[in-house]
């Protein structure tokens, strides 16, 4: 026994030093930025002293730092497990049960993780990162409003709490509040003017205020702190396309298809933005490449077909059309556009279940179909259809 305590001993002091020099810490963890675990030559090191340990997994089970090291690279069952060991034998032990709510976050339990943190509040622990994490928890479950306030809890106590900064400004983004939104953000910003998501969230409050030239600074901004940054390239694009920016338009959605070429929405609207300037071959090419991407790709399929209809190619507009239909039986614009071809054919049995199910979507399109040129007799003909229908015989 002895000699198992000697290298349980050295093997727990191995695992504490490398936890220190990557600051997850031995008693309480700092967590890494985003949830990320360890990865490289860092992971490596961690896993096999943990190896080493597993043989002693009797004298082990009770050690904080063992915990810890199974969270640092991703084995948040095995750390769980051992924080609630940890707890059977000091139910309060503030750093066992701090660790044990992070693990509960990173299983997807974020109502066991506000139940753990609550816990260390009553039982006295002020900490601004149980507020934060419990904040974290709580955005988990969709519960906003007190995510917000333990946040904001925790930049009381700590102002300078950057994480707890940005996270706020997110929530508050979530919950439609931009303006505040904003000002957390610039917060952030004046504590780290390199971050990039920073800019990158502030710019997309600022598209929801309608100050569009501002959110494309900010995400010119991000993209400056952060070359790769491809979410502020899509953003970028997305309203140089509202504001008519064509050009700008493709220039970034092809910037974001060369960081993940598996984007079929980059695809799509890399499409509308070529359709814009009735470049339908090159449209048409990027709405092949989202619907490969995403077969049921409802809006990418509607949209091929237009492209289809505006080179005069009207059955294979029709088709797809119909393709969307089916990806998509509420998409109201495909039911509208293949009622509209079908009309145009002269086949109003056809014409009608779509038309009829597009108005029933969006009553508006009535009023539309009414001015069209192809669908206004077929709603004629519907009426007087109906209006016969209730005469007596």
């Amino acid at each position: 026994m002895p000699r198992n305590d000697a290298l349980l001993k050295q093997l727990l002091k191995q695992l504490g030093d490398l936890l220190i020099e990557h600051a997850i810490g031995v008693d309480r963890l700092t967590p890494r930025p985003r949830g990320g675990r360890l990865t490289g030559a860092a992971c490596r090191q961690v896993e096999e002293v943990l190896s080493e340990l597993e043989p002693l997994s009797r004298l082990k089970t009770s050690e904080l730092v063992y915990g810890n090291g199974c969270f640092a690279v991703a084995r948040y069952d095995d750390a769980a497990a051992v924080y609630q060991h940890v707890l059977e034998d000091g139910p309060d032990n503030p750093d066992a049960r701090f660790n044990l709510a992070l693990a509960c976050l990173r299983l997807r339990q974020p109502q066991e993780a506000v139940d753990h943190l609550t816990l260390l509040l009553e039982q006295g622990s002020g900490l601004p990162e149980i507020y934060y994490q419990r904040g974290n928890a709580y955005d988990d479950l969709r519960t906003r409003e007190l995510a917000v306030g333990d946040y904001a809890r925790a930049i009381e106590l700590r102002p300078d709490y950057l994480q707890a900064i940005y996270n706020r400004g997110v929530v508050l983004a979530r919950l439609d509040r931009h303006e505040e939104a904003v000002e957390a953000f610039d917060r952030a910003i004046a504590l780290r003017p390199e971050l990039s998501n920073a800019y990158l969230n502030r710019g997309a409050s600022q598209d929801e205020l309608g100050k569009h030239q501002e959110a494309i600074a900010d995400y010119t901004t991000a993209i400056e702190c952060n070359p790769s940054n491809g979410d502020a390239y899509f953003n970028r694009a997305r309203t140089h396309y509202y504001l008519g920016h064509i050009e700008d338009t493709i220039t970034d959605y092809s910037r974001v298809i060369e960081f993940l070429p598996d984007d079929a929405e980059a695809f799509n609207n890399r499409g509308l933005a070529f359709d814009a300037q009735e470049e339908y071959e090159k449209a048409l090419s990027d709405y092949a490449s989202a619907v490969a991407l995403r077969p049921d790709f409802a809006e990418s399929l509607s949209n091929r077909g237009a492209a289809f209809e505006a080179l005069g190619e009207i059955e294979e507009a029709l088709s797809e059309y119909l393709a969307a239909v089916g990806s998509a039986p509420e998409f109201a614009a495909a039911h509208y556009n293949a009622a509209r071809l079908y009309a145009q054919s002269g086949d109003v049995e056809s014409c009608l279940p779509h038309l009829e199910k597009a108005m029933e979507l969006v009553p508006d399109l009535r009023a539309e179909a009414s001015d069209d040129d192809d669908l206004g007799w077929v709603l004629k003909l519907r009426g007087i259809k109906q209006e016969r229908g209730r005469t007596p015989g």
